[in-house]
């Protein structure tokens, strides 16, 4: 009797193990708004997951800067609080610092310049990723940034002029750039913006047109110039630790419906920020027309005082030339 009572424990604790070790739980956080396009895409996304696994991947998604910014996540996701996040390139920065060649102000206009750079780095990237734990599932863009301040700005020097004071991701790069511009810049986390904003510690903000509407920021920064800084890429990581905890059988289609979710919502951004605009020149919002001039100051600028800070900290510069010449060859080839 008694043996079979422990045949029976055996069994039952063996069929214990094999569940938990098939079963899992991510833990996936986004500062993505709720019901904004990344939110809902990540809800989907998560559903997609449980499908492909027949239940036994769950994903628990924590939206909305609740775990805090993109550095506070990345650094949860090291110590194993937090699995997995989709992150701006200010979140994977953090991680691997070089991506910031892809945000540098000025120097990729289009969204098909940016897929084209991405696709020649993409692998590169991806084991840049790896070597520091993380699995790259997709890229996800957030559209592109714009610059919103709260009185009319053109020219870099407009700054001074109508006393701007401009925001920073606390802990990101940029503010040695700005004060050697002679300019007056704080460093913000993403959760105290919109505070920020409305007692006036910053006044100006360069973020995407869905951010400034989805987080309200707009309203006390209501003009922005008809000109892109640059596109705000991201993407959906996961640690490898968590990853090769997840059943090999599955990877490859979690990956398909990843890329395949990242690429819809990339292409839905265009859209999404047409729309955005409109809703917000609605409620006050002032668009000013940037001259050719006006763009060549900023161009200048940018590379006078951001670029040198970028090189020092973050971009090595084989990197940015090599996407200076890709660019170039790619330029000329459209203009053929």
């Amino acid at each position: 009797m008694m043996n079979k009572y422990r045949n029976f424990a055996t069994a039952l604790l063996t069929v214990l193990i094999a569940a938990t070790a098939v079963s899992q739980t991510v833990k996936m956080g986004t500062l993505a708004p709720l019901s904004s396009p990344w939110h809902d895409a990540m809800l989907s996304l998560s559903e997609e997951w449980e499908e492909v696994s027949d239940g036994k991947v769950k994903v628990k998604l924590y939206a909305g800067g609740i775990l805090g910014d993109e550095t506070d996540m990345v650094r949860k996701m090291r110590i194993g609080q937090l699995h997995g996040a989709a992150l701006t390139v200010e979140g994977l920065a953090n991680i691997i610092p070089e991506i910031d060649v892809l945000r540098m102000p000025m120097l990729i206009q289009t969204d098909a310049e940016l897929n084209h750079i991405r696709s020649k780095l993409s692998e590169y990237f991806r084991g840049q990723l790896e070597k520091e734990g993380f699995i790259l599932l997709s890229w996800s863009d957030a559209g592109w940034a714009y610059l919103f301040t709260n009185a009319p700005v053109v020219y870099p020097e407009d700054l001074n002029k109508t006393n701007q004071i401009i925001f920073l991701w606390a802990g990101g790069s940029g503010k040695r750039g700005w004060l050697d511009a002679g300019y007056n810049a704080v460093e913000v986390s993403a959760p105290d913006i919109f505070m920020s904003l409305q007692t006036g510690l910053i006044t100006t903000v360069t973020t995407t047109p869905i951010l400034a509407l989805s987080y309200q920021w707009f309203p006390s920064a209501p003009y922005t110039i008809d000109m892109r800084a640059g596109p705000l890429p991201g993407a959906i990581i996961i640690s490898k630790k968590k990853w090769d905890k997840i059943p090999e059988k599955y990877h490859a289609e979690i990956l398909k419906k990843s890329e395949e979710k990242g690429k819809t919502l990339s292409e839905d951004v265009m859209g999404l920020e047409a729309e955005a605009f409109r809703v917000m020149q609605e409620n006050g919002l002032s668009i000013v027309h940037a001259p050719e001039d006006a763009r060549k100051a900023w161009l200048d600028m940018s590379e006078t005082y951001m670029y040198p800070e970028m090189l020092d900290r973050e971009v090595p510069e084989e990197l940015y030339l090599r996407v200076k010449d890709i660019l170039e060859k790619f330029r000329s080839e459209q203009n053929k």
